[in-house]
């Protein structure tokens, strides 16, 4: 694998979309706060949802590259894990306790990709993005919460 430079600049498409991918969050956010009673059920509801949606996303990351680098079949594994929990996260209805199983499962997601970083194993630049990406994810659930 080329590992390109600890400082390498974040590429333009992933950071377009990556802090794109933040919007749905500060709006279903936005949405808890409102005090308009389907933009709160919306803002619950998509958000936690889109979270996890997310979740899948940051697992299939590593579906995609274990198939790339034929790595060890334990990549395969987690790369469904995160899919998984953010679903049984769903099947919680209390949406207090939804949110309160999301925020640690992106925290969780967030090591495992650190793990694969350190080992050199994902560039650079893609967990600094993931990084940023996760506090905003994990900074509007808790903006949720608060509603």
């Amino acid at each position: 694998m080329n590992i390109p430079a600890p400082h390498s600049p974040i590429p333009d498409m992933p950071a377009l979309l990556g802090w794109g991918g933040l919007i749905p969050f500060g709006l279903a956010a936005l949405g808890t706060h409102s005090g308009v009673d389907a933009l709160v059920l919306y803002g619950f509801i998509g958000g936690t949802a889109y979270g996890a949606i997310i979740l899948s996303f940051l697992g299939a990351v590593h579906w995609g590259l274990a198939m790339q680098d034929d790595r060890s079949p334990y990549w395969y594994v987690w790369s469904i894990t995160p899919a998984l929990m953010g679903f049984a996260s769903l099947l919680i209805f209390d949406v207090n306790l939804r949110i309160l199983a999301l925020m640690p499962l992106f925290g969780l997601a967030w090591s495992v990709d650190r793990q694969a970083a350190n080992r050199g194993l994902i560039p650079a630049w893609y967990m600094r993005l993931r990084t940023l990406l996760t506090v905003g994810a994990v900074t509007s659930l808790g903006t949720m919460l608060l509603a």
